[in-house]
This record gives C-alpha cells, structure tokens and sequence, in this order.
C-alpha cells in the first residue's frame, strides 16, 4: 500500500514529467500497483493510453476524458481533497530527497489554482506544474 502510494503521489507531481520516458522513481511495481485504478479512472472517464502518452510528451490539453482521470486518480490516494486541491505534504513525502525541497515549492504554488469544478482545477494544477517543472510530471 505504501508503494502504491508513493506511485500517485509521484505520478501527480511526478500523474505525472513532459517528457517521452517516465521518471526512475515510477518503477514497473508502482505502475503494477495502480493499474486496477487506472483502468478504473481510464473507464469512468473516457481516457485512453493515447491520450496519457500526448500529454506526456508535452501535448497537455484542457478535454476531461484527461483533467477528470487525473482526479479520479489522485483522490484514490487521497493526494487531493475534496475541493481538488493537492495535498502538498504527502505528495512531497514521496519525492526523491533531493527534489523534494524545490518541488515542494511549485507544487504549493501551483496547487492553489482556482477553478469551476475539481476536473478543472486538476488542469490549472498539472498545467503550472508541468509548465514550471516538467520533470516533476509523468501521467500513468
């Protein structure tokens, strides 16, 4: 369970990097450990593989079949609350040591977006992260 954790909270700041590969810290476990959600959130929401891959590699668009399967994913573990903001503190917990200080202050920044619904303040939310700090963000 702490592994699965440690997964979303990587994968939110680090659900999700800009870039064509994922992170070292998303190991083959963790995507493992999450995939019963994910094909959960992916059903619910309309997501497809396609539509992660674009948005990992720097394709990040406002439709919901992505904003609400970042929520959907997120509030599994707990890493928003129920207004959708990022719980900061345990996000940042499961970072690598050395990026936890510097990603603790964008993820603060950026979760303080504002927005209509959780859907899309989950956009708002990934868009300044990967804007400011692209390694930080890989979408499972």
């Amino acid at each position: 369970m702490k592994l699965f954790l440690e997964f979303f909270i990587l994968a939110v700041t680090a659900v999700c990097m800009i870039t064509a590969g994922r992170p070292d810290f998303v190991t083959d476990e963790i995507l493992e450990m999450v995939a019963s959600d994910k094909a959960r959130c992916m059903k619910e929401h309309g997501t497809t593989e396609s539509m992660i891959d674009a948005v990992n590699e720097g394709n990040m668009v406002n439709d919901r079949a992505i904003t609400c399967y970042m929520y959907c994913l997120f509030e599994a573990f707990s890493l928003v609350d129920e207004d959708g903001t990022l719980e900061v503190e345990m996000l940042v917990g499961f970072l690598p040591e050395n990026i936890q200080a510097s990603a603790e202050t964008v993820i603060s920044f950026c979760s303080e977006q504002s927005a209509d619904d959780v859907c899309d303040k989950m956009y708002d939310t990934a868009k300044c992260i990967a804007d400011k700090r692209p390694d930080l963000w890989f979408m499972v």
